[in-house]
């Protein structure tokens, strides 16, 4: 953490996090475009965003010294508005400054807690009814994220985004994971299925360079793709943005998962485009 301009902590980072609030930030406002008006006819009672792994609300750009909104003030710009955001951190400073960061013109429509993503999703998953309609963006520093969270999720009709830690935190722990009678691999996936991985017995009979790890990492997302099916999240992309660094390095995909065809054709929609303003074109 570092301070920004405001005085309040901000997360360092690099570049491959502005491009992932860019593809967060373009989902949440294609979302809100569609559903608004069906909410207006009926459909839905309330239009959501959670995010409860939600930091201090600001990053700096490790490189350039660049100071930007981070996902949640990004939410609280969308419009048409969310009619509710759930924001919340195990960190209490990091509450702090976010909640010093919100205008106050939004204090009304903003939930902000102090908290386990697990137990803060619990709760607020309580408060919405069968007729919310959603948005969580799940962005973890590690393995604060366990399956618990999404099977929490899946109880209301909230699509997910998902930074999966492919290669940055599985890759780098694989051999030590794989060693352990129980590791964070068991808890993100919810069981014990990803030590039957190809991956995982390399790493748990062989010695694995990080170079031969990470080239293994579409077997992981197959596989919690799988997973997140089984609790139905059956909408899902499998042409995923993978971030790299400066070196080329797979570091994470972010994943997206829908229990409507509806939320799969607006991700698919806004991915058209990068971050960088390049136009994907499908041969």
């Amino acid at each position: 953490m570092r301070r920004a301009q405001d005085g309040l902590p901000a997360r360092v980072s690099g570049p491959w996090t502005r491009e992932k609030l860019t593809y967060v930030e373009k989902y949440a406002s294609a979302f809100m475009k569609a559903m608004a008006p069906k909410q207006k006819a009926g459909k839905w009672s309330e239009l959501v965003y959670l995010d409860l792994l939600a930091g201090p609300g600001r990053g700096i750009d490790r490189d350039s010294g660049a100071e930007f909104d981070g996902s949640p003030l990004k939410a609280l710009k969308v419009t048409p508005a969310f009619d509710r955001l759930f924001f919340a951190d195990v960190s209490r400073p990091n509450v702090e400054a976010l909640r010093r960061r919100i205008m106050t013109a939004d204090y009304s429509r903003v939930d902000l807690r102090v908290g386990d993503c697990h137990a803060t999703a619990k709760q607020a998953v309580a408060e919405l009814s069968g007729r919310t309609l959603g948005v969580a963006f799940v962005d973890p520093q590690g393995f604060e994220a366990t399956f618990r969270l999404f099977r929490s999720f899946a109880t209301r009709r909230i699509d997910v985004l998902f930074l999966f830690p492919s290669g940055i935190g599985i890759a780098r722990n694989l051999r030590k994971f794989a060693r352990q009678e129980r590791s964070p691999m068991d808890d993100l996936w919810g069981g014990g299925e990803w030590r039957d991985l190809r991956p995982a017995k390399l790493a748990a009979g062989a010695k694995l360079s990080p170079e031969d790890a990470l080239t293994l990492d579409r077997p992981w997302v197959s596989g919690f793709r799988a997973k997140m099916a089984s609790i139905g999240f059956r909408c899902q992309d499998e042409a995923d943005p993978c971030f790299r660094n400066e070196k080329n390095v797979p570091m994470y995909h972010l994943l997206f998962f829908s229990q409507d065809p509806a939320g799969l054709a607006l991700w698919r929609g806004i991915k058209k485009i990068e971050p960088s303003g390049q136009r994907i074109f499908s041969f």
